[in-house]
């Protein structure tokens, strides 16, 4: 099935979710963004984007982490799907106050469907800023209803959000910039509709290392690699 993502005129962020795609195209894009990156950082470094195939019990999990402390995590489970997010600058950060303290009313009306997710270590609740869930049978993405703080900057979901939306030219730019090398955009469109990594894609994007590294690189991210 082809990811299909909304129109981003809009400025997504917990105020405004409505540009958030659906669970199924928000998983797919997670894991092609982090099946092309794993490409990359196999030579490059570290990936800023993970996806977890097998987190437990057929769930997944995604993630974007900036490398500066900020991080954002989309946990994908039979319920549905909760994304928690981290922005260290914010105001609302649980570290405003001594002891640290989430901000008041940050997981009010979070289903109980989402509670092992919330009691996930990996994903440190008590560090979070924003949380954001949809249920299956939900038809709309979900957030507590509080008082933000009174800046632009607010729980820093835009900033982190915008990084799982990125469209096939925005993430070859975004992959270009941040491994300061030449990224194929049309190997990029190919993933982005859900088409198996070749062979020859694979050795276009990163010419000196061997198919076999590349290909387990991906094959971690539970990515499609074609025969």
């Amino acid at each position: 099935m082809r990811v299909v993502l909304p129109d981003k005129t809009k400025m997504l962020s917990t105020r405004d979710l409505t540009t958030l795609p659906d669970i199924e195209s928000l998983r797919q894009r997670l894991q092609q963004m982090a099946a092309l990156e794993s490409v990359f950082a196999n030579e490059y470094g570290v990936s800023q984007y993970e996806f977890h195939p097998n987190w437990d019990h057929s769930e997944q999990m995604g993630a974007f982490k900036n490398g500066s402390g900020d991080e954002v995590f989309a946990h994908f489970t039979h319920s549905g799907c909760i994304i928690i997010g981290f922005a260290h600058e914010s105001k609302m950060s649980p570290y405003r106050t001594s002891p640290p303290e989430l901000w008041p009313g940050l997981l009010s009306g979070v289903p109980l469907e989402f509670k092992a997710s919330l009691d996930e270590p990996a994903f440190d609740i008590a560090s979070t800023t924003f949380v954001i869930w949809r249920l299956a049978t939900d038809n709309e993405w979900r957030t507590a209803t509080i008082e933000y703080s009174n800046d632009e900057y607010g729980d820093g979901s835009h900033e982190l959000l915008s990084h799982l939306i990125y469209t096939a030219a925005e993430f070859a730019e975004w992959l270009a910039d941040n491994y300061e090398v030449e990224v194929d955009s049309g190997i990029v469109s190919s993933v982005f509709s859900n088409n198996p990594l070749t062979d020859q894609q694979l050795s276009t994007l990163i010419p000196d290392a061997t198919t076999n590294q590349l290909r387990e690189a991906v094959s971690e991210t539970g990515y499609g690699l074609a025969e």
